[in-house]
C-alpha cells in the first residue's frame, strides 16, 4: 500500500497497512535547530523520518502582477516592508514569531476596484512554465497533492486583503462590498482552477480560513451563513463535478461553533484542532462521527520530554484510531523548542500505537 493509498483508506474510515503520517509544517528556527542536532543538510524532515508530505499545486491564485516588495525601514531587530501582496508588515529578523500586520491594500470600495485589476483569472502567469513537466512527474508521485492553498476561502482570503479589523467592520458597514468581493472571488476560482482540475488528479482540495481565536470564531454562525455558505456551495459543487473527492478546511483557534455549518455545505474534514484553543479531538469525534480529523496533538507536549509525549498520545490515539477517519499531527507547525530526538520519539510512538 502506497502513502496515497493509505491516506485515502484512513480518510474513508478504513484500516491502512501503515500510518501515512505527515506534519503541516516546521518553523525555520526548528529546522535550524534540527540541522545542528543531526538532520542532514539538504534532507527534509519528511525524508529523514519516512513521512509522507503534501504539495500545493503551484497555480498562482493571488494578486498578479505582484506589488513591488519594498523595505520601508530598518529598526534593528525588526524591519518594516511592503510585501508582494501589498500588505505592510513588521518582521523580526530572526523569524522567531509571526509578523505584525500594519496596513492592508483594501480599505474602501475604491481600493477594491484598484486591486481587482490584479485578479484576472486568465493571466498566463498563473500557471508555471514547466506545468506540463510537473503533470508528468505527478503521475508517479507517492506524496499528497492538493488543489488550492491560502487564497481558496471566503474569510481568510478577504482578511488577507483587508485585515481583521477592516473586514469585521465591513460586515456591518458595507455588506454589499463583501458580497461583491466574494462573488468575484468565486468566479475567479472557478475559472483559474479549471485547467488544473481537468489535467491533474488531486488527493484533496485545501480550503484556508483561519477565522477563529482561542475563545471562538471571529464571526458568528449567522454571518457565516450569509456571507460564506452560498459561495462555498457553488465552489464545492464545482470541485466535486471536477473529480475532487475530499475537501479539507484549515482554521486555527476554536471553530467548534462552525463545524456543523462547514459540514452542511460539504467540508469533509478539518485541521489542525489547536489544543490551546480548547479543542479535544475526542470530543470532536463524539460530536461528529464521520468528520475527517487531522491534528489535535498538543505541540507543547512535544517539547516536554518522553513522559509528556506518552501522556498526550496515550490519552488520544487509541480512542481516535479505533473510530477511524483520523490522522495525528501537531496542532500547528513544529516549534523550535522541540528537539530532533523528541520529534523522532513522537513519530515512532504514533506508528507503534497504530500498528
Amino acid at each position: 500500500m502506497s502513502f496515497r493509498e493509505a491516506f485515502r483508506a484512513i480518510m474513508n474510515f478504513e484500516r491502512a497497512d501503515f500510518l501515512p503520517q505527515f506534519e503541516w509544517g516546521y518553523w525555520p528556527a526548528t529546522l535550524e535547530r534540527w540541522r545542528r542536532e543531526g538532520l542532514p543538510e539538504g534532507v527534509q524532515p519528511w525524508e529523514h523520518f519516512g513521512l509522507t508530505w503534501y504539495e500545493h499545486a503551484p497555480v498562482n491564485m493571488g494578486l498578479w502582477p505582484h506589488f513591488e516588495t519594498e523595505l520601508l525601514r530598518d529598526e534593528g531587530e525588526t524591519f518594516v516592508q511592503r510585501q508582494w501582496d501589498g500588505v505592510i508588515v513588521r518582521r523580526r529578523k530572526d523569524e522567531l514569531s509571526m509578523p505584525q500586520w500594519l496596513e492592508f491594500p483594501v480599505k474602501t470600495r475604491r481600493d477594491w476596484d484598484a486591486v481587482v485589476e490584479r485578479l484576472d483569472p486568465h493571466s498566463p502567469e498563473r500557471y508555471p512554465a514547466d506545468w506540463p513537466q510537473r503533470i508528468e512527474a505527478w503521475r508517479t508521485r507517492d506524496h499528497l497533492l492538493t488543489c488550492g492553498c491560502c487564497e481558496v476561502g471566503f474569510f481568510g482570503w478577504a482578511r488577507a486583503l483587508m485585515g481583521v479589523e477592516n473586514l469585521l467592520l465591513a460586515y456591518h458597514d458595507d455588506p454589499a462590498l463583501l458580497h461583491a468581493m466574494n462573488r468575484h472571488h468565486l468566479d475567479f476560482l472557478r475559472t483559474a482552477m479549471e485547467r488544473e482540475l481537468q489535467e491533474v488528479e488531486f488527493d484533496f482540495a485545501f480550503i484556508w480560513e483561519d477565522m477563529a481565536y482561542k475563545s471562538g470564531p471571529l464571526i458568528g454562525p449567522a454571518m457565516v451563513r450569509e456571507f460564506m455558505l452560498p459561495y462555498y456551495r457553488e465552489l464545492f459543487d464545482f470541485l466535486r463535478a471536477h473529480g475532487i473527492r475530499l475537501i479539507l478546511l484549515d482554521s486555527d483557534g476554536d471553530i467548534t461553533q462552525l463545524i456543523p455549518l462547514f459540514t452542511e455545505v460539504g467540508v469533509d474534514g478539518l485541521l489542525p484542532f489547536e489544543v490551546a484553543a480548547g479543542h479535544d479531538v475526542r470530543r470532536v469525534r463524539e460530536a461528529h462521527p464521520r468528520l475527517r480529523i487531522l491534528g489535535g496533538i498538543d505541540k507543547r507536549a512535544l517539547a516536554l520530554g518522553r513522559d509528556a509525549i506518552d501522556a498526550e498520545l496515550e490519552a488520544k490515539l487509541p480512542f481516535m484510531f479505533t473510530r477511524g477517519g483520523y490522522l495525528p499531527s501537531a496542532d500547528h507547525h513544529i516549534p523550535p523548542d522541540v528537539s530532533l530526538e523528541a520529534f523522532a520519539y513522537y513519530v515512532e510512538r504514533c506508528r507503534g500505537m497504530y500498528a
